[in-house]
């Protein structure tokens, strides 16, 4: 097996067709298809399936398939490295974020990563919090800002901030006149329950209420904080979130936040330890935590305290 007939593989079981395939790779049907037989007499198993409209890959091959993007992504680091020796990082960094960090963070780090180190190419990737720390230990991406709690194993993480969860509506709901809320002020309100079940601030805000002992009205549910923002602006309910991803909204008086008492999420940034950091990792990373603490010391971040 080499890193060719893997190349060749991937992009079978990508395209799922032998011509478009071979177009794909530049060479021969003929080329193609003795490289894969190659491969499928020494792993000893059946890798695709033909039919009319093309090849199928098997079972095998799609557990091939994650392993192989895997090693060529590597393959291709590795590469860049031994390049970048004598020169400013480059090559690929994917980075994993949920949604609302993703909004916040995207830009001014792909402007700063672009002035920094302008042949470094950076790829987001938007999950939540199981999903992204998933990603992280499987290799899909080299780092993540994950939520605590964290399972560390093959894990190296950096404690960045701390984010207050606050209660969110609109800037002249009577209800948001205090300065602050606890926990059983929620009981009874139109809520807009945003995020994942059992994961973030959903689970902090519903774990809150069980210990609370009181009940939740959940009016609709949503994942995301852009979606609950646009329910909440067309008073739909309220919702609790980070002030931070409605902060445009609050400077120009649309909404307001006001913390909730003893709800918080602490943010970590993490890669994996059991594969070697490149030197572009190790460069987005800094950049990213500088960035984060800038923003936290000059209030741009809402609510959110240094670790």
């Amino acid at each position: 097996m080499d890193l060719r007939q893997l190349r060749y593989f991937v992009a079978l079981a990508t395209q799922q067709h032998y011509g478009k395939a071979a177009g794909v790779l530049h060479v021969t049907q003929p080329a193609l298809s003795r490289q894969i037989r190659l491969l499928e007499e020494e792993l000893g198993v059946r890798l695709f399936e033909r039919h009319a409209r093309g090849a199928a890959p098997t079972d095998e091959a799609l557990l091939l398939l994650e392993r192989a993007l895997f090693l060529l992504r590597s393959a291709e680091q590795i590469k860049s490295d031994l390049q970048a020796r004598r020169r400013e990082p480059r090559g690929p960094v994917a980075i994993g974020l949920t949604p609302g960090l993703a909004q916040q963070l995207t830009v001014p780090l792909t402007r700063e990563v672009l002035r920094q180190f302008p042949e470094v190419r950076l790829r987001f990737v938007e999950g939540f919090a199981p999903s992204t720390q998933a990603q992280l230990k499987q290799g899909e991406v080299d780092v993540a800002l994950l939520v605590e709690p964290v399972e560390r194993t093959n894990l190296s993480t950096v404690a960045l901030m701390k984010e207050q969860i606050c209660l969110i509506g609109r800037a002249d709901d009577p209800r948001l006149k205090k300065t602050r809320a606890r926990v059983r002020d929620l009981a009874g309100l139109p809520f807009v329950m945003t995020g994942r079940i059992k994961s973030g601030v959903r689970l902090e805000v519903e774990a809150a209420a069980a210990q609370a002992k009181i009940e939740l009205n959940p009016v609709v549910e949503v994942e995301t904080a852009e979606v609950a923002r646009r329910l909440v602006l067309e008073g739909i309910g309220l919702t609790a979130h980070f002030a931070a991803a409605v902060a445009d909204d609050i400077a120009a008086g649309r909404l307001r936040a006001i913390p909730i008492d003893g709800l918080f999420l602490h943010r970590v940034l993490a890669r994996a330890t059991d594969r070697p950091v490149s030197t572009a990792t190790e460069g987005v990373m800094a950049v990213l935590r500088t960035l984060v603490v800038e923003r936290v010391r000059d209030g741009q971040w809402p609510n959110a305290f240094l670790a």
